[in-house]
């Protein structure tokens, strides 16, 4: 594959093999076009680390907000740079029977002037596949099989009998919502790992859609203190009646791409979450900033006047 460079968006592989629902992206798009007012864009006055990643409304809502970003040390005794960055993506229906079926989600990488070192994702939570809510049900098929006997007819009269057999299978399916975290090395065929990816996919027995949030930590290497950028791309599968939707729109004009996330080592930490070891980034545990919520329910929502 091409190497990232400043006019050229992340790059991704796999693609959705069934064409019974629409699937749309959100992609960054570096250069300027037609209707950018209406992008997520970088503030021409503190172009770095925006809070806002991406905000699409509609029937379906998808969002990424940058919660947090730290710069530092991997850890004090290490000559290696480091900067940590917790995002949270939300993903939202308003209108009943609308449902987001599967989410990709990919960052990307890369320094903001093309021939200086490039970062690496060293680690990243949520990782590896997972899965929740967890369904199991029983499924049944029986099969019939027989040969009539018969008379001839005698005064209108038409005598029978069948005689079969039946064979009866039972067998139990589990099903559920995985969630698929890894790191990747897209933008080059060599050298480490310059992007970070998840998937979220429902579970297809109850039909119930992707989480509703997911909260994402990435650790990154560095080897100097220059800006870099994040080419960062979400695609998602969405049900029969949105996917109508979004065709209509698309008719009459899409809107544009955002900008890419920018990055500056020599801004302060943000700290939103916590406060931060800046000379030991390396033994955050990421697990614990990460997370994967369903829904949330409010408890004593009734009141007794």
């Amino acid at each position: 594959m091409a190497e990232v460079s400043n006019s050229e968006p992340v790059q991704t592989e796999e693609k959705y093999e069934d064409d019974d629902y629409d699937v749309f992206d959100i992609m960054l798009n570096p250069g300027g076009d037609e209707g950018s007012s209406f992008r997520t864009r970088n503030d021409p006055s503190a172009p770095y680390q925006r809070t806002n990643v991406t905000e699409r409304k509609g029937a379906l809502d998808i969002r990424c907000t940058c919660l947090d970003v730290i710069h530092g040390l991997v850890s004090p005794d290490a000559d290696e740079f480091a900067t940590l960055i917790v995002l949270n993506f939300r993903f939202d229906s308003r209108k009943t029977a609308r449902r987001i079926l599967a989410v990709n989600i990919t960052l990307q990488f890369a320094p903001e002037k093309a021939g200086d070192p490039e970062p690496e994702v060293f680690q990243i939570a949520p990782y590896d596949n997972m899965v929740m809510v967890q369904t199991t049900q029983t499924e049944g098929k029986t099969t019939m099989a027989g040969v009539s006997l018969g008379a001839p007819p005698l005064v209108g009269v038409e005598l029978g009998a069948e005689l079969g057999w039946e064979r009866s299978v039972t067998r139990e399916t589990t099903d559920a919502t995985r969630v698929i975290g890894s790191i990747d090395l897209l933008g080059r065929t060599y050298g480490n790992a310059d992007s970070a990816s998840w998937s979220l996919i429902e579970n297809s027995t109850t039909k119930t859609g992707v989480p509703s949030t997911m909260r994402t930590a990435i650790l990154l290497k560095r080897q100097d203190e220059k800006p870099f950028r994040c080419d960062f791309k979400i695609e998602a599968k969405v049900d029969a009646k949105s996917s109508m939707e979004r065709s209509f729109q698309k008719m009459f004009g899409g809107r544009p791409k955002d900008d890419p996330l920018l990055f500056d080592p020599q801004l302060p930490p943000t700290n939103k979450l916590q406060m931060y070891d800046l000379t030991a980034l390396g033994s955050v545990d990421l697990g614990s900033l990460a997370g994967i919520t369903f829904q949330t329910v409010l408890d004593s929502a009734v009141k007794h006047i």
